[in-house]
């Protein structure tokens, strides 16, 4: 059974404007949407692996790394400029690209007009927008394991073809470990197949050879990178067990938590899927009865009715299954609701109960692009990139920056940890309570970016950030101590810490008039000077209330701190 009507020229003409339009608003949100404090972990891990360093080997990760292997290579063609995570985002619209042309090709069969509403359904999907135009690896193991499922419906098939499945499928897996899940699953069915084949055809991977070669290709250069690097025991460790242990121990919530408000913004593309699942199940069933029934499921449609429920259960098997773990099975969706749409067309067998259709695509149109609007209000991501700007005026690339999250994306961190979960703030209190203040004084630690994390930090490592970091903006907090004079004696005794030997200046400069300031006993009479790292002493005799000892920027100009600034530059979604 197929769909009778496939759509006039004129529709599909539409259609293809539409796409295009919609192409341009996924570029418009991918380089002016607020950056999610967890792309900024991505983005440097992706600038540390530029620098030679290897994950779960030398910093901490639980993530496989192929979304950073493939960005990594921008910094070193770009440089160190913490803005350069901008570049990264116009990257992810490659794999953005890749899933619409593979969501294009499987519904292909069904005719045009559905090849191309399937593209146009994903990206009028909100939910589906926000997350692939982000850097991410479900972005990227998203569009590999459509791309696989691409490649294995290809008609007719041929060695390339398998070949590219294999390679595709392998791929997503070392993208993410929740492919492992739902690719497995995917992988089952073909072996499953071909066993019940046994090497009759057709089956459902048209060149078992170049499936599997596809397949060792991708798995052989993981080994290679694994053996290289001598990460073996590391990501073992980081990314199975540890993993497995903070699965069982992170503080959890429902499926329903992201799943319902997604439900709510676009229930005419979940209904649209439901109708294009019936309809494709429908028509495998009733496809020449006088076939055994496994006979008429064997078709590669079956693969995109196992990767429903396996894309699904990837996402709410998890203990804290955030949005953009729903991208994979979101993308199966849109080619289901694109048939589902010509399946409902072709009940209208009026022009105007098409035209009818057709206007209510627009009118989804409509509704994305405001939702669009909506994610940019606020401004977007431009406060993101001048506080990026600032980082890359008053550190230099060599600089050492501590952020819970990574936020300053491409200066070297302070600890092997370079960010926590919430699992680890409550795993590592002893670590984050006294490991990390002597880290941050070894390394030469400068600043600090403030984040969402930094409330969950012990307060033993808290009182050190606010002693020892001083407010340049509600973000950014540079090196530096606060002191108070005794309004009875005028005077004070005390010490200060120089994290670096480098240049510090008094703030306020009008201290030094009002009194006499004394560094190890010399005393200071310009209000810049430099100093050896480590402890001095400080003493003051005079009428100033107050003043603070600041590390100068790598621009040489002297600031003024601001406390109670509001800090913006932290999202979580």
């Amino acid at each position: 059974m197929s769909v009778p009507m496939k759509g006039s020229r004129y529709v599909r003409w539409g259609l293809g404007v539409l796409l295009v339009a919609l192409l341009l608003q996924a570029a418009r949100l991918a380089l002016h949407k607020a950056f999610s404090i967890d792309e900024f972990q991505y983005a440097h891990a992706a600038w540390l692996m530029a620098h030679g360093q290897v994950p779960y080997r030398d910093f901490f990760e639980v993530h496989f790394p192929l979304v950073y292997q493939l960005l990594a290579p921008l910094f070193v063609l770009l440089g160190d400029d913490p803005r350069n995570v901008l570049v990264l985002r116009a990257a992810m619209l490659v794999p953005l690209a890749g899933a619409c042309a593979s969501v294009f090709l499987l519904n292909r069969r069904e005719g045009r007009t559905a090849a191309l509403l399937a593209p146009v359904l994903l990206l009028l999907s909100p939910t589906f927008l926000h997350f692939a135009t982000e850097v991410r690896p479900d972005a990227l193991t998203a569009a590999l394991f459509l791309g696989a499922l691409a490649a294995l419906a290809m008609q007719p098939g041929s060695r390339s073809s398998s070949f590219l499945a294999g390679l595709l499928l392998a791929a997503s897996g070392w993208g993410s470990q929740k492919a492992l899940f739902f690719g497995g699953l995917v992988g089952a069915v073909l072996l499953v197949d071909l066993f019940l084949r046994r090497g009759r055809t057709p089956a459902l991977i048209a060149a078992p050879g170049a499936f599997f070669l596809g397949l060792a290709t991708t798995l052989t250069g993981v080994a290679t990178y694994l053996t290289v690097t001598g990460s073996w025991r590391a990501w073992w460790q980081w990314c199975f067990v540890w993993a497995s242990e903070h699965q069982r121990h992170y503080p959890g919530f429902s499926w329903r938590e992201y799943l319902m408000p997604a439900l709510g913004k676009e229930p005419a593309f979940f209904l649209l899927a439901v109708v294009g699942v019936g309809f494709t199940v429908r028509r495998m069933l009733q496809h020449d009865p006088n076939l055994p029934l496994r006979e008429r499921l064997r078709t590669p449609d079956l693969l995109l009715i196992v990767a429903v429920p396996a894309t699904f259960g990837a996402y709410a098997l998890q203990r804290a299954p955030f949005p953009y773990s729903l991208l994979p099975f979101l993308g199966v969706l849109a080619i289901f609701a694109a048939r589902g749409v010509l399946a409902v067309l072709s009940r209208l067998h009026t022009p105007v109960g098409r035209s009818v259709g057709f206007i209510g695509l627009l009118g989804l149109f409509a509704v994305q692009a405001a939702h669009v609007d909506a994610l940019l209000n606020g401004g977007g991501n431009a406060r993101q990139r001048e506080v990026l700007a600032r980082i890359a005026t008053l550190t230099g690339p060599e600089d050492v920056v501590y952020d819970n999250s990574g936020g300053f994306v491409s200066r070297p961190h302070v600890h092997f940890y370079f960010y926590t979960d919430a699992y680890l703030r409550g795993s590592l209190v002893d670590l984050l309570s006294h490991d990390m203040p002597r880290a941050l004084v070894d390394q030469g630690c400068v600043l600090r970016v403030d984040d969402l994390r930094t409330s969950g930090l012990p307060p033993a490592l808290r009182r050190f950030l606010d002693t020892h970091y001083q407010p340049f903006d509600g973000d950014l907090f540079l090196w530096g101590q606060r002191y108070r004079v005794s309004t009875e004696t005028g005077k004070l005794e005390d010490a200060f810490l120089a994290v670096r030997g480098d240049r510090y200046f008094v703030h306020p400069a009008s201290a030094l008039d009002a009194g006499a300031l004394f560094i190890d006993g010399v005393r200071i009479t310009t209000p810049e000077f430099d100093l050896t790292r480590g402890p001095h002493a400080v003493r003051y005799e005079g009428r100033a209330e107050g003043f603070q000892l600041l590390w100068l920027p790598r621009d040489a100009k002297r600031w003024t701190p601001r406390p109670g600034a509001p800090a913006t530059y932290s999202r979580l979604l």
